[in-house]
């Protein structure tokens, strides 16, 4: 009989479900206006939105945020106020980005930066995972799965509505996981991708289909059947978010020149 002052064992990890779940985190006080502005700030200061770009459409932001677009339409209100983004008219009207400014981290922005260590362990926990199961993918993928990849990599190819990108690099990843063959594996990956999913910020459209390069480089290595270089490639491709969506979050933003 196990001593009554021993701690029970965890072995299915609710301790650390409690400590990344994301009803605890700081972003959970923020409303929604509050986290679509506080995502576009971000993205500017770490340099994936870049000046005089312009943002997507409302609609494309709230399905990518998953909030309504009264709550975008108010977050840029916010914004433009602030002097953040700039609105403009005619045929290639809508919002911009207004550069020159580093802005300032103020409550919303900093209830991002202060889980950035939930955001590190999520991923890492991510690219783990996904490495794993693409490593399997190499070995018991099918034709008709590598087709439905190559479909997902041309997809994003040919887009420029951002909302589709994500969507569809959503699913490359899926596919992956599934042509694994685990029982349960699908589950274990949505639930970071749902706890990950509010840090989501906006990129542009050159660095998303800069990103897709990783996906070919994914998909080349399971129709090799190369196990150890899938598994590798997905790692890696999975930790650039660190480099890029929160690399600025406890040092410099990047910049177009930074090595």
């Amino acid at each position: 009989m196990p001593d009554a002052a021993s701690p029970e064992p965890d072995p299915s990890g609710r301790a650390l479900r409690s400590l990344l779940d994301p009803s605890v985190a700081a972003i959970a006080r923020l409303s929604a206006v509050d986290t679509v502005r506080a995502r576009i700030t971000m993205a500017i200061n770490l340099g994936l939105l870049l000046a005089d770009e312009r943002l997507p459409s409302s609609e494309e932001m709230a399905r990518a945020f998953g909030v309504s677009r009264s709550s975008v339409i108010r977050g840029l209100t916010l914004l433009q106020q602030e002097g953040v983004v700039v609105r403009r008219a005619g045929r290639y009207g809508g919002s911009y980005i207004r550069g020159g400014e580093h802005h300032a981290a103020d409550e919303p922005v900093q209830s991002f930066i202060d889980d950035t260590s939930t955001v590190r362990a999520l991923i890492e926990e991510r690219a783990v995972l996904e490495a794993g199961f693409a490593a399997l993918a190499a070995e018991r993928r099918s034709g008709a799965e590598l087709e439905q990849l190559r479909g997902c990599v041309d997809r994003m190819a040919r887009t420029d509505d951002w909302a589709e990108f994500r969507n569809t690099d959503r699913l490359f990843h899926r596919r992956v996981v599934d042509a694994a063959r685990v029982p349960l594996a699908e589950p274990l990956v949505a639930r970071i991708n749902d706890a990950l999913d509010p840090y989501f910020l906006p990129y542009s459209m050159g660095l998303l289909h800069e990103s897709n390069e990783g996906h070919r480089e994914i998909l080349a290595a399971l129709e090799a059947g190369d196990a150890g270089r899938a598994a590798l490639l997905t790692a890696a491709h999975i930790r650039e978010l660190h480099e890029s969506m929160y690399v600025g979050l406890t040092g410099g933003a990047r910049t177009e020149d930074a090595e």
